[in-house]
C-alpha cells in the first residue's frame, strides 16, 4: 500500500518518477513477481525489487529512462557469467535467475500559473484538466481561493497578486494565464515579470484590443531598453468564436496548447 500511496503523492505535487515492477521471474531471484520500486528524480526510492545488486541495476536504469521518457520492459540474468547468444543484461549474483522488469516514466507536467479564479479562470482550469497539465491558481480572494470553488486547480494559492508576481520562482517553460477581476492587476503582474526578466513560452491576458494595447503600451513605457512581447497573447485565447466564460477557458486552453506544440 505504501508505494500506490507515494504514486498518489507524486502525481499530486507534480513529480517526475519511474515505476519499476518485476512482471516475471524464473529460478532464484530475490524479487518475485509483482515486486515494485518507485524511483524519484533525485534517487530516492520507495518499495523494493530485491535489494542488491538487482535493485542498484534497476534505480539506474531508471534515472536514464527519466532523462529519455521511454516506457518498455528489461530482462536481467542474475548469474556471473552468460552463455553465448544471452540478450538479458548480465547482473554479477549467484542467484542464477533472471527477472523481467517493466519500467513506467511518470514525467513531470507542464505547469500553467492561472492569475484570477473567477468564471474565465475556472473555465480554463476546467479545460486544462484532462490535457495533461498542473496548473496552479493565484487569486487574492479569499474566496475564491478554495478547492470549493475552484476544483478543478491542482494547486491554490491565496496571495497577493503584485507580492506574488515579485516573488515566485517559476518552473523552467512555465504558461502564464492573467485574469484578474476588473483588470485591475493585470498590467501590473505583467510587468512586474518583465521588471524580473522573467521569461515564459506564453503569457495570456485577458483584454479587448484596446486594453491590450494600453497594457503593451504601459510595458514599454516601463521597461528600459528593447521589449521582447512575443511570448504575450492579448486579446487571449484563439479566436473560435463565442465569448460566454465557457468558450473563452476553451479558447485559451486552445492557445496554451497550440504554443506547446508549436502550432501557434
Amino acid at each position: 500500500m505504501e508505494t500506490y500511496q507515494k504514486i498518489n503523492q507524486l502525481i499530486s505535487t507534480n513529480r517526475a518518477f519511474v515505476t519499476a515492477t518485476i512482471v516475471d521471474h524464473k529460478g532464484s531471484a530475490p524479487g518475485k513477481t509483482g515486486f515494485k520500486i518507485i524511483v524519484e528524480s533525485d534517487g530516492q526510492t520507495t518499495g523494493t525489487v530485491g535489494g542488491g545488486a538487482i535493485e542498484k541495476e534497476v534505480i539506474e536504469e531508471s534515472l536514464e529512462r527519466l532523462k529519455t521518457g521511454q516506457n518498455g520492459l528489461h530482462e536481467y540474468l542474475l548469474s556471473g557469467k552468460a552463455s553465448k547468444g544471452e540478450t538479458a543484461t548480465l547482473v554479477p549474483m549467484s542467484c542464477a535467475g533472471r527477472v523481467t522488469v517493466f519500467y513506467e516514466v511518470h514525467g513531470k507536467r507542464p505547469i500553467v500559473y492561472v492569475f484570477g479564479g473567477g468564471h474565465v479562470g475556472q473555465s480554463l482550469l476546467y479545460h486544462l484538466k484532462p490535457l495533461g497539465y498542473h496548473s496552479i491558481l493565484i487569486d487574492n480572494r479569499e474566496e475564491f481561493a478554495t478547492p470549493e470553488e475552484n476544483a478543478f486547480a491542482d494547486e491554490i494559492i491565496h496571495a497577493d497578486y503584485e507580492k506574488f508576481a515579485a516573488e515566485f520562482k517559476p518552473v523552467e517553460n512555465a504558461f502564464i494565464a492573467i485574469l484578474t477581476h476588473g483588470h485591475k492587476y493585470d498590467s501590473k503582474i505583467l510587468n512586474i515579470f518583465y521588471k524580473r526578466k522573467l521569461t515564459f513560452p506564453y503569457i495570456g491576458i485577458i483584454a479587448s484590443k484596446t486594453k491590450a494595447a494600453g497594457i503593451l503600451k504601459s510595458l514599454k513605457e516601463t521597461i528600459s531598453g528593447e521589449v521582447d512581447i512575443s511570448p504575450i497573447h492579448s486579446p487571449i485565447g484563439l479566436n473560435i468564436g463565442g465569448n460566454s466564460a465557457s468558450e473563452i477557458g476553451l479558447a485559451i486552453a486552445a492557445e496554451i496548447q497550440s504554443v506547446r506544440y508549436g502550432k501557434c
